[in-house]
């Protein structure tokens, strides 16, 4: 298996994870973006702006199924 497997199939694997899955994913993502942009972490916004897209598919998919992050 791909070391890389989180990241590859990230939007694909959204529909089939469970809610607690998905608010796992959610805070992984929100911490990763943050790391991104955070000063003494060498800045990357091309990272950062990956990280808010795969947040975003998240709180979407979240939305769907009406389980709202709290």
């Amino acid at each position: 298996m791909s070391r890389w497997k989180l990241y590859d199939n990230w939007y694909a694997d959204l529909a089939g994870l469970s809610v607690e899955q998905l608010r796992e994913r959610r805070a992984f993502a929100a911490q990763r973006a943050e790391r991104a942009v955070a000063r003494g972490m060498g800045r990357n916004r091309k990272a950062g702006r990956e990280w808010r897209q795969r947040l975003r598919a998240v709180d979407d998919e979240l939305l769907t199924r009406g389980a709202q992050e709290a």
